[in-house]
C-alpha cells in the first residue's frame, strides 16, 4: 500500500538485501514490475486453457499500476504492451468468438485508461516528492524526522548531521533523547501544538552541546514528528558585532554636528541624535520621535519639503535642499538638508534619512557680504557720479541723485558750511520738496551733524516729529560731509514710503558722506579760487568795461545797423527800379531788415537800462507776457503749457522771452513750432522755451550765453540776445540754462530754462 505521507516516501536505506545478493534501491521495482508480468500472462494462459474467463483478467492491474507508479513516462507504452499480450492470448488460446474479442478489447480500452490515471497521479506525486526532498536536503536549517510512538530518529539532512558531527550518509537510529535531552519534558506541549523558537542545546556526536533555536511539530498524520534547528553560536556572533556596531554608531551619530533623523516612511521620526535633538531645542530623543518632520518645517516651506521628500521616496538617490526649520518652543532656524532613502525588507524604500545643518553663521556671512558688496557699489557708482565735475554746483546734484536712486529715497538734499558761518547753505536738492535755503548749526537735528560730526538717523519721522511742516515723511536720515576740520556739510534723505532705514543702508550713507569729503573740500577751495580770481579780474573788467560798451555800440551802428540798412535800400532801389509792380519778395526783405535793426536797437537800449541804475523789481504775469509775445510774433506758432505763474520782475522781462521766441523764429524758419512750458518748483518758477529748429551743440551749451559768442549758422547775429536773457535772469534773482528738447538729441530742438522768483505778497 503507498505511503500517505510525504516524508515516509523518503527512504533512506541505499539498498535492500534479497536472498543473500544485495540489490540496489532502484532494482527493485523492476524485478516486482517483470514478476507480476509474468505471474498475470502465465495464469491468464493456464487458466485460458483450463476454459476459465472470469479471474484472470485483474491480474494485470498489478504490473500496470506498479510500472505506471514508479515509470510514469513509461507506464501507458508498458501497458500497452501488456495489453497486445493479453490480446494475443486471448486469441490463441480461448475460443475466438465476437463477444470474447470485444470483451478483450474493453478491458484493454480500461487497462490504458488506468495506466494514464496512474501515471499522471504518479507523476504529479514524484514531482512534489522531489521538490520536498530537495527543500528537505538544501535547506539551511537542520531537520531530523523522528517517531514519536517509539521516540527513534528516522531520518536526518545533511545540514542536521553537519552540525552534530555525524559523516554524510550516516543515519543515526537511536532515540531522539539522545540528542535532545530535553524531548522527554516537551512531548505533552508538542502532542498540543507546535513548539517554536525554543532555545536549547542538542548535544553532538562526542558529547558537546550545541546551541540551538528549535521549532517542532507533529505532521498531519500524527505519526511522525518534525524538528527544524538552527545554529545560534554564529547568530549570538552576529548579534554581538550588530550589538557593538550600533553601539559604534550611535557614538558617532551622537558626537557629529550634523543632526539625522531617521523617518518611517518618511512621515514619522523613530531616530534622532543627539545633534537633531540639539538644534530642535528638545531635553531628549523622546520629544521628537513619533513627530512628522513636515510639522517642524516653516509653513513658507512645507511645499519644498514635501515635493524633495516625494523625489526621495519615488527613488532619487540623494535630495538636497535649504529649508526654514522650527524649534520646538516656535523659533525658527535656516538649515540645509539631505534626503536619503533606503530599502527595508524589499526595493521599496522603507526608511528616509534626513540629515541637515544649521546655515544661520552661514547666511549671515552671506547676507554681510552682499552688504558689502552693495555699499561698496554704491558708494563707488556716487563717487563716480561726483568726481565727474570739480563744481560743487555739478557734484553734489550728480551724488544725490545716484544716492536716492540707488538707495529709494525720495527727497534729498546737500548742505555746506564755510568757514566763519553759522549757518549751513543750501547747495544742492532732488525731490519736489523745498529744502531750506539756510540752517542753523544748532538746530535740531542738524546739531548732532554739522557740530558733533555724527551721522543722524530718525526712523517713524513723524512719530517723532509730529510738528514737522512735511506730513509726508516716514524716515529721515542726515550723515556729516567730513572736513579737515570738522564737518564742512551734510547729505541729507528722507522716504514718504518707508518707515524705517535697514543697518546695512545707515552704513551706505555714511560710507557716501565720507567719501564725498574729500571731493567737497577740493570743490570748495576751487571755489575760493575762483572767487579769488574773478575778484581780481573784477577791476579788469570795469576798466575794460567802458572802452568795450563804447567799441560794441560803434560796432552795432556801424556793423549791424548799416549791414540791415544796406539790405533794405537794395530791395527798395530794385523794387523803384522795376516797371511793373514789385514782388511781395522785394517789400518782405527790407521789412525783415528794418525788423533786425529795431531789434538790434531795442536790445542796445536794453543793455543801457541794465548798466544804469537799481533794480527795483514789482509781480508780473507771465500770461500776459506771453499774450503780448503771441501778438507780436503773430505769425509764429507759439503754444504756452502750464499755470498761470506770478513771479518778480519789471518791464524788461518781454525782453527775455522776445529773444527767445525771435532765435527760435530766426534759426527755426516761419514754420518752427514753439512751445512755452511753465512749472512752479517751491519759491521758484521754472519757464521753458523749446522749439523744433536745428537745436544747440554739446560743445556750445555752456558758453552760449556769453556776448559775443554765436551760433554756428549764417544768422547768427553779435550774441546780444542770449546774453541779455541771461542779464535779465540774473537781475530778478533766478538763472538761465540751454538744453535740447529731446534730451541727448540736440538735432531735434533746443530747450532755454529760464527760473525765476516766485512771487509771494509783501516782496515789491
Amino acid at each position: 500500500m503507498l505511503r500517505n505521507d510525504l516524508y515516509g516516501m523518503i527512504e533512506s536505506e541505499p539498498d535492500r538485501i534479497a536472498d543473500g545478493v544485495r540489490f540496489p534501491q532502484e532494482f527493485l521495482p523492476l524485478f516486482g514490475i517483470a514478476a507480476s508480468a509474468l505471474v498475470a500472462l502465465g495464469v491468464t494462459a493456464y487458466c485460458l486453457i483450463s476454459g476459465i474467463f472470469i479471474i484472470f483478467p485483474h491480474l494485470f492491474y498489478i504490473p500496470i499500476i506498479l510500472v505506471s507508479y514508479y515509470y510514469p513516462n513509461r507506464g501507458v507504452g508498458a501497458t500497452v504492451v501488456l495489453s497486445a499480450a493479453y490480446l494475443a492470448e486471448i486469441l490463441f488460446l480461448s475460443p475466438v468468438s465476437e463477444a470474447e474479442i470485444i470483451n478483450a478489447l474493453v478491458r484493454i480500452g480500461v487497462f490504458l485508461l488506468v495506466a494514464a490515471v496512474v501515471s499522471h497521479l504518479a507523476g504529479r506525486l514524484q514531482v512534489r516528492e522531489a521538490r520536498y526532498r530537495g527543500i528537505f536536503e538544501t535547506s539551511g536549517a537542520g531537520i531530523f524526522l523522528f517517531s514519536p510512538r517509539t521516540g527513534k530518529i528516522e531520518e536526518m539532512n545533511q545540514q542536521c548531521a553537519a552540525m552534530l558531527g555525524y559523516r554524510e550518509g550516516e543515519a543515526p537510529s537511536f532515540d531522539v533523547s539522545t540528542i535532545w535531552p530535553g524531548y522527554t519534558g516537551l512531548t505533552g506541549p508538542l502532542e498540543e501544538g507546535r513548539i517554536e523558537g525554543l532555545d536549547c542545546n542538542l548535544v553532538a556526536r562526542d558529547g558537546t552541546p550545541s546551541a540551538v533555536l528549535l521549532s517542532a511539530n507533529l505532521l498531519p498524520d500524527q505519526q511522525e514528528g518534525c524538528v527544524v534547528v538552527t545554529g545560534t553560536a554564529e547568530l549570538k556572533q552576529m548579534e554581538n558585532q550588530l550589538r557593538r556596531s550600533k553601539e559604534t554608531l550611535r557614538v558617532i551619530l551622537d558626537t557629529t554636528d550634523v543632526g539625522i533623523l531617521l523617518t518611517d516612511p518618511g512621515r514619522t521620526i523613530v531616530e534622532a541624535n543627539a545633534a537633531a535633538v540639539r538644534f530642535f531645542g528638545g531635553a531628549g530623543r523622546e520629544d521628537l520621535l513619533g513627530k512628522d518632520p513636515y510639522d517642524l518645517v516653516a509653513g513658507r516651506d512645507r511645499e519644498a519639503w514635501v515635493a524633495c521628500r516625494e523625489r526621495a521616496l519615488h527613488g532619487e538617490a540623494h535630495v538636497f535642499g535649504e529649508c526654514t526649520l522650527c524649534r520646538l518652543d516656535g523659533t525658527e532656524w535656516p538649515a540645509e538638508f539631505t534626503i536619503t532613502s533606503f530599502a527595508q525588507g524589499g526595493a521599496a524604500p522603507g526608511r528616509l534619512v534626513v540629515s541637515f545643518r544649521d546655515i544661520t553663521e552661514r547666511r549671515r556671512a552671506e547676507r554681510e557680504m552682499r552688504e558689502e558688496n552693495r555699499r561698496l557699489f554704491i558708494t563707488n557708482e556716487v563717487m563716480a557720479a561726483a568726481t565727474a565735475s570739480r563744481r560743487l554746483d555739478d557734484l553734489l546734484p550728480a551724488a544725490l541723485e545716484k544716492s536716492l536712486a540707488l538707495l529709494d529715497f525720495d527727497l534729498g538734499a546737500a548742505h555746506l558750511v564755510y568757514p566763519g558761518d553759522d549757518r549751513a547753505h543750501l547747495r544742492a536738492s532732488v525731490g519736489d520738496v523745498v529744502f531750506p535755503l539756510d540752517v542753523s548749526r544748532d538746530e535740531l537735528p542738524y546739531r548732532y551733524v554739522l557740530v558733533d560730526g555724527e551721522a543722524r538717523f530718525v526712523d517713524h519721522f513723524q512719530e517723532k516729529y509730529p510738528e514737522h511742516g512735511n506730513p509726508g515723511t516716514r524716515s529721515f536720515a542726515s550723515v556729516p560731509i567730513p572736513g579737515d576740520d570738522g564737518p564742512v556739510g551734510c547729505i541729507t534723505v528722507a522716504s514718504r514710503v518707508r518707515e524705517t532705514i535697514p543697518e546695512g543702508e545707515r552704513r551706505i550713507l555714511v560710507a557716501i558722506g565720507e567719501g564725498l569729503g574729500s571731493a567737497v573740500v577740493k570743490g570748495m577751495l576751487h571755489e575760493d579760487l575762483e572767487a579769488a580770481l574773478a575778484s581780481a579780474n573784477h577791476y579788469l573788467e570795469k576798466a575794460n568795461a567802458a572802452t568795450e560798451a563804447a567799441n560794441l555800440y560803434v560796432d552795432i551802428l556801424t556793423h549791424d545797423i548799416n549791414n540791415a540798412n544796406t539790405v533794405a535800400m537794395g530791395y527798395l532801389h530794385m523794387a523803384l527800379e522795376s516797371g511793373d509792380k514789385p514782388p511781395r519778395e522785394f517789400l518782405r526783405e527790407p521789412l525783415a531788415a528794418i525788423y533786425q535793426s529795431s531789434d538790434i536797437i531795442r536790445n542796445v537800449t536794453t543793455i543801457r537800462r541794465l548798466e544804469a541804475g537799481d533794480v527795483k523789481l514789482r509781480p508780473v504775469r507771465l500770461e500776459s507776457v506771453f499774450r503780448g509775445m503771441r501778438n507780436y510774433f503773430a505769425d509764429a506758432r507759439i503754444t504756452c503749457e502750464g499755470p498761470d505763474a506770478t513771479v518778480l520782475a519789471d518791464d524788461l522781462i518781454d525782453e527775455i522771452f522776445s529773444n527767445l521766441i525771435g532765435n527760435a523764429v530766426k534759426f527755426g524758419g516761419p514754420d518752427a513750432g514753439i512751445t512755452i512750458s511753465v512749472r512752479e518748483e517751491g519759491e521758484a518758477v521754472s519757464v521753458t522755451v523749446a522749439d523744433n529748429g536745428p537745436g544747440i551743440p554739446d560743445d556750445l551749451k555752456p558758453r552760449i550765453f556769453e556776448r559775443k559768442v554765436r551760433g554756428t549758422t549764417k544768422k547768427s547775429g553779435k550774441g546780444l540776445g542770449l546774453s541779455i536773457v541771461r542779464m535779465l535772469a540774473e537781475r530778478y534773482g533766478g538763472s538761465v540754462r540751454a538744453g535740447d528738447r529731446v534730451p541727448g538729441r540736440p538735432e531735434e530742438g533746443a530747450a532755454i530754462m529760464v527760473t525765476l522768483r516766485r512771487y509771494k505778497a509783501g516782496e515789491e
